[in-house]
């Protein structure tokens, strides 16, 4: 659809209703006018047939009189006319102008002619042949191009004849109307059935014509295609009928002027009109558009740039007004939300709406939250007040205005108090915007303590994590608890040090990433086997299997005694010789069997020597003669290789079996990222495999498991859907391991690539480590003992020096101490020497 201006649709509709109403006026003003001329023509020919009727008239009146006065007259003498003839006769030329001669014939025509010449009649023969010939005949009438010649006769011997000029006796008063050249005039006598007079139009009206007009049968007539309107006047004498044609272009002459006068007046005004509508649309139009673009820029969220109008429409100025307040309320209204949304605690709420409240109502606000007493506690936490009408959203004591604070379920949750000055009055427009403000502080207050409840959540859902791993065995006890405490004390001591560390600085959200990261940096240990956490011999799984081994020695020792006893009963004596190799036999068994005991320790590097000597023992062989598949469950009956299932066995000793090797799970794939890659099986439960490891108590495999816990804290922390100011959680906590010459692992980057808070951390996870009480498979060592060891890694470069020394130069070694240590392992520190040591 298409659409137009308002100002051209203004312009439209405004110059339609005028044109239409011009067009209106101006038709009924002429047809007012047409009628107006209408009647003014046939007043002013009625009045010119009145004056042609009363010339009429008083000619044969004058010409009656006259034929009376000479009707006692038997001859005439122009020397001897009557003085009574002569008065009468100037009388009717001085009371009629269109009379110009009388004419007096006798019988035998002789003539006298009467003339008025200055007012005195003079008196002369008549000697017109024409009018002797004309009266020669009885006729009453009669015309010629200029006079009009009427005659009466009282008696037999004489007869008046009145010479007449028609110019003179037809004219009237009107002569811009009647008088025209085309105008047509008519006397006739209706007895006679004939044209006394006749002054014609361009073509004469035909004697059909006539009689029509005079029987009313038609009153217009077409002469030469024209039309003319038929005026018809019956005169007062005898059957004489005055008949005026005038024509249309006569009638309407006058009304063709007033009509383009008024034509060429309606046109100006309709300019004029135009003109004054095209700038009373304009004006309104810019005005509107102005408006609208300021509505648009509310629209658009442009605010604070609203183009004033002030316009002497009231109309357009009360809505100019209306949208500059709407422009900024809503300004304030969002910059409140986004304000309000911004604080990160109901101090920095309570503060933003006292100093809005202030610029609104001169007052000062309070605000206080509902607690569990069931009163209302100032976020301040110093005044509490008792809760009131808390179904109401407002109520006000003096000078005292509540705005109770309800969550989307109705549940009161605070309240919003506001004092303003004695005998101040707050508009009530102001408070409808306070009631919308509570309610924009409402969702605030309510976010803000779910947000606080969702973070407690986290944070004892994160601390029960790390109970869980520091519960699950003895060997960790502590750690993930007492880990987070150090490394937050060094990030502490990091933010107070003016000097070396005074760039460093956590903010709030960071302080929380670094909280989360250290109570989670362990929490991959879930999915490590207890069993080889807590592998305290080399031969543990479960249960230690060394007692397996002392069985089968313990059989070896009874197939050596029985095998002498049967030597005995075979040979019916006891050499000395054969009791001596019995005996040696217990011995070196014994022997063998303390050397696999003592390598299951796991106490001291077990040598190549060892290795080889432990091989040789491994030879030694025993007969299994009961079924190796009863018992087992189908998984386990499914590792066992087709040897193992024959019965009965020749043995070794210490074995190294396929069903020994557990296969990782088919699901299970390595990752690339990490320079820490898993080997072949994953548990190789051989005992001889078992007991050649060099280190410690566990293979290859078992120590790969428990630094997995670190991959496995990094693959469960990045699975989670962190907000963005804790997207940092997965590399602070999974870098603790890292070291600073990049030999570390999972990453095996340098640790100067990680952030230092990660660097803190590593000291805190090994410092706790070294300095746990708790632990069943060592001693504690004291704090010399172990900030030696950080002193000697900080100069291998596993750890950071700045961080070792920011450590020791700030005490923060004696702060931990003096809360997680035992008394006795508090011993004298020399700080720098561990520092010369590190940097050596």
């Amino acid at each position: 659809m298409k659409r137009i201006s308002l100002k051209t649709y203004l312009f439209i509709i405004f110059a339609t209703i005028f044109i239409l109403f011009s067009a209106h006026l101006y038709t009924n003003i002429k047809s007012a006018v047409t009628k107006l001329s209408s009647e003014h023509i046939s007043d002013v020919a009625e009045l010119h047939q009145q004056i042609i009727s009363n010339n009429v008239n008083f000619t044969i009146y004058q010409i009656d009189a006259l034929a009376e006065e000479i009707s006692d007259i038997t001859s005439l003498d122009i020397h001897n006319i009557p003085p009574s003839l002569i008065n009468f006769t100037s009388s009717a030329f001085s009371h009629f102008p269109a009379l110009t001669n009388v004419y007096i014939y006798d019988i035998e025509n002789n003539g006298i002619n009467l003339k008025n010449i200055d007012g005195n009649i003079e008196a002369t023969f008549a000697t017109s042949s024409s009018l002797e010939k004309m009266w020669q005949i009885n006729k009453t009438y009669t015309v010629n191009d200029e006079y009009l010649y009427l005659s009466r006769s009282e008696n037999a011997n004489l007869k008046i004849i009145l010479q007449i000029s028609t110019v003179i006796f037809f004219e009237t008063t009107d002569h811009q109307l009647v008088n025209k050249r085309n105008v047509g005039f008519y006397l006739y006598d209706y007895q006679l059935k004939e044209i006394i007079y006749s002054d014609h139009v361009p073509t004469p009206l035909s004697y059909s014509q006539l009689q029509g007009v005079l029987h009313n049968e038609h009153e217009t007539v077409s002469l030469d295609g024209s039309t003319y309107t038929a005026f018809v006047h019956k005169l007062n004498h005898r059957s004489l009928y005055f008949v005026s044609l005038i024509p249309e272009s006569v009638i309407n002459q006058n009304f063709n002027t007033v009509s383009n006068d008024l034509f060429l007046n309606v046109i100006a005004y309709i300019f004029l009109a135009i003109l004054i509508i095209f700038l009373s649309t304009s004006y309104i139009s810019n005005r509107l558009v102005t408006l609208l673009k300021n509505a648009q820029k509310i629209n658009h969220f442009q605010f604070n740039q609203q183009k004033k109008q002030n316009s002497i429409v009231k109309e357009i100025h009360n809505l100019s007004s209306t949208l500059e307040t709407m422009d900024k309320t809503i300004d304030d209204i969002l910059k409140m939300v986004f304000i309000i949304a911004k604080s990160g605690n109901l101090f920095q709420l309570g503060a933003v709406v006292d100093k809005k409240i202030h610029e609104i109502t001169t007052g000062h606000s309070y605000l206080y939250v509902t607690n569990n007493e069931n009163t209302l506690s100032s976020i301040e936490g110093g005044k509490k007040i008792p809760i009131k009408n808390q179904d109401k959203s407002y109520y006000y004591d003096a000078s005292v205005h509540y705005f109770n604070l309800h969550n989307d379920k109705k549940k009161l949750i605070g309240c919003l108090l506001i004092e303003v000055p004695l005998n101040h009055t707050v508009p009530k427009y102001r408070l409808l915007f306070i009631e919308r403000l509570v309610q924009i502080i409402s969702v605030s207050i309510d976010k803000n303590k779910l947000l606080e409840q969702q973070k407690a959540l986290l944070l004892s859902f994160t601390q029960s994590i790390a109970s869980a791993i520091d519960a699950k065995s003895p060997h960790t006890a502590g750690h993930c608890q007492r880990v987070p405490e150090l490394t937050l004390m060094l990030a502490r001591s990091a933010q107070k040090n003016e000097t070396q560390w005074k760039e460093f600085s956590l903010s709030e959200p960071e302080w929380e990433e670094l909280y989360l990261a250290s109570w989670l940096h362990d929490c991959g240990k879930l999915t490590t086997a207890d069993h080889v956490i807590d592998k305290a011999t080399k031969l543990d799984m479960f249960t230690n299997r060394i007692h397996e081994i002392r069985t089968r020695f313990e059989v070896l020792k009874r197939d050596a005694e029985i095998a002498y006893l049967k030597t005995i009963i075979e040979h019916k004596e006891n050499t000395p010789e054969l009791e001596r190799d019995y005996h040696d036999t217990i011995a070196q068994l014994d022997r063998e069997f303390a050397f696999i005991a003592e390598s299951n320790l796991g106490d001291e590097f077990f040598s190549e020597d060892k290795i080889k000597q432990l091989e040789e023992i491994s030879n030694r062989q025993f007969v299994r003669t009961l079924d190796k598949q009863l018992g087992l469950s189908w998984e386990e009956t499914q590792r066992l290789s087709d040897d193992e299932k024959v019965t009965p066995s020749v043995e070794l000793i210490l074995q190294d079996n396929r069903s020994q090797q557990i296969p990782w799970d088919k699901h299970h794939v390595a990752d690339n990222r990490f320079s820490l890659q898993p080997h072949q099986f994953k548990f190789n439960f051989g005992e001889m495999y078992n007991l050649s490891a060099q280190r410690g108590t566990l293979t290859d495999e078992e120590r790969f498991l428990i630094n997995d816990h670190i991959i496995q804290t990094i693959k469960m922390l990045e699975a989670l859907p962190y907000p963005e100011h804790l997207k940092n959680i997965p590399i602070i906590a999974g870098g603790h391991h890292e070291q600073m010459s990049g030999k570390g692992y999972p990453y095996a980057v340098p640790a100067s690539e990680l952030p230092v808070t990660a660097r803190m951390m590593a000291i805190a996870d090994i410092f706790e480590a070294l300095t746990a009480s708790d632990r069943p498979y060592k001693t504690p060592k004291t704090l010399s003992e172990s900030l030696k060891i950080l002193a000697f890694m900080a100069k291998n470069q596993h750890i950071d020096k700045e961080i070792f020394q920011l450590f020791l130069e700030d005490d923060v070694y004696l702060e931990y101490a003096h809360k997680f240590l035992k008394p006795e392992q508090i011993d004298d520190v020399d700080v720098s020497t561990y520092l010369t040591l590190a940097n050596s």
